[in-house]
């Protein structure tokens, strides 16, 4: 009987009943204890047998199933076969970022945070997988969370050095403007070849420092020539602040040099600091409230300031006049423009605003007038003639006798230029000449592949022969260049 207990059952019986101890059962016990010892490697070694028997196959499915992510065809395919095998080969973590990044590519983001925080529990990030950690938290809304991922993976082994690029951003978004501009530096002090990274750090040193800012903006137009027209404005808006004797001018000019390049948040700031150093500069009000309008805000009450301390200020009455033409107010608007036009007589800017606006008013006679008038103000300027070219392209008015003949005074006076070869092909296109349009916009297209407007000409003139299949697909690209009028077309007449 006692052969047939186990050896723990048996020994708890022994205990609780001494009285059935006898020899013949305590010769036994013995006999089980020093057979069990003697055999302690066989069950070690059919243990092991079994445990292997388990795995192996477990342990086998999780190498298939990476294998199965090698050829998988979608990226949220990809990730359940890297997440699958990280489960059934835990000694490799670094399949949960795999899986992360393949979420990430997906654009399933939190399906992807939670890949990189099982890899990050696991010690089983990369620094590239900190970065796009992050990145996926920031693409889900979480800018405070993304920050706080970059700033620790800082701290880690290696470092990835994209990660000032990462937080400079995030810290230029929370307004953050030093912190972004160190961060910055830390980054192009590693990549010095980033000619948009010298370009950004540039006008985050507009703020603080004036000359470093234009010692990294010219070394972001050395390096890429896309950036020299930016360079330039702002070069000249930097030399200008330079030799001014008054603080708020000085922050006036460089903002406005901000504003040219469609900087208006580094702008906004500029102005209000002008207003800090001097309350009374209407140009600094003008300009505060024309860089809120930009921000989406209303900004009426800073021009009303403006105005109230300098009636006589172009500039002031001109930002006025955008402000009413964009509340739809045109009258004001026009009388506003006229007003700067009076004062600053010789800026043909204030010819084609007053153009512009006679003709949303329906006067297409004294639009054209104004248009004309800004080009005697600037006769040797492309672009006055070109805006006469648009004006008459828009309202189908005088193409043939005015409209062609400005924009091929454009293209001579802009060198052929993309801009001024689309005008022309456009005006041609209106006026029935299909062969020369499709030259001049196929020329301006080679010029300038990305340019929204050419492809938008090119498919309106592909459409009007009948080749509906050309006429879509360069309808597409415009829209997706962010061409409103391709848009349009294509869900009126391509559904």
């Amino acid at each position: 009987m006692v052969d047939s207990f186990d050896y723990i059952p048996l020994v708890e019986i022994c205990r609780k009943n001494p009285v059935w101890v006898s020899y013949k059962s305590v010769v036994s016990f013995r006999t089980y204890n020093i057979s069990m010892q003697r055999n302690t490697p066989l069950v070690i070694s059919i243990l092991f047998l079994l445990l292997f028997a388990i795995w192996a196959p477990l342990v086998a499915s999780g190498y298939s199933e990476l294998k199965q992510a090698g050829v998988s065809q979608t990226y949220p395919e990809v990730a359940q076969h890297y997440k699958t095998a990280a489960q059934r080969i835990p000694w490799r973590p670094a399949l949960y970022e795999l899986a992360g990044h393949a979420y990430y590519y997906a654009k399933e983001y939190s399906l992807a945070d939670a890949m990189y925080q099982k890899a990050y529990r696991r010690h089983g990030l990369s620094p590239q997988g900190w970065v796009a950690w992050g990145d996926v938290v920031y693409l889900n809304n979480d800018q405070k969370r993304a920050a706080e991922i970059w700033e620790q993976a800082l701290g880690q082994k290696d470092p990835s050095e994209n990660l000032y690029s990462r937080l400079s951003q995030v810290y230029k978004e929370n307004g953050e403007y030093a912190k972004a501009a160190d961060a910055l530096q830390r980054y192009v002090s590693l990549h010095a070849e980033d000619a948009s990274a010298h370009y950004r750090l540039g006008l985050l040193l507009t703020l603080s420092d004036p000359n470093a800012a234009l010692s990294e903006l010219i070394n972001a137009s050395q390096l890429d020539p896309q950036f020299d027209p930016a360079v330039e404005t702002l070069r000249s808006a930097l030399n200008l602040a330079a030799i001014n004797d008054s603080p708020s001018a000085r922050f006036v000019l460089i903002g406005r040099g901000l504003a040219l390049v469609q900087e208006w948040e580094l702008a906004r700031l500029q102005f209000e600091s002008a207003i800090e150093a001097d309350a009374t500069n209407a140009e600094a009000w003008a300009w505060l409230g024309e860089a809120k309008q930009q921000a989406g805000e209303d900004g009426s009450a800073e021009l009303e300031q403006a105005f109230q301390l300098d009636p006589n200020s172009a500039t002031v009455r001109g930002l006025r006049g955008l402000y009413f033409q964009r509340v739809g107010n045109h009258r004001n608007a026009l009388t506003e423009f006229q007003a700067a036009a009076v004062l600053d007589d010789q800026n043909p800017s204030w010819q084609v605003s007053i153009g512009e606006t006679y003709s949303k008013l329906g006067d297409l006679i004294l639009a054209k007038e104004a248009y004309q008038a800004a080009i005697d103000l600037a006769p040797e300027d492309p672009s006055y003639w070109r805006l006469l070219a648009i004006f008459c392209a828009q309202n189908n008015v005088n193409i043939q006798d005015v409209g062609i003949s400005a924009a091929q005074k454009a293209v001579i006076l802009s060198k052929g230029d993309a801009p001024s070869r689309d005008v022309l092909g456009w005006l041609y296109l209106l006026n029935g000449q299909n062969e020369d349009a499709e030259k001049m916009l196929t020329r301006a297209l080679e010029l300038d592949p990305q340019n929204a407007s050419v492809h938008l000409h090119l498919g309106m003139l592909y459409f009007q022969t009948g080749d509906r299949a050309q006429a879509y697909d360069y309808f597409v690209k415009a829209r997706d260049l962010g061409s409103a009028d391709a848009q349009a077309i294509l869900s009126q007449y391509f559904p």
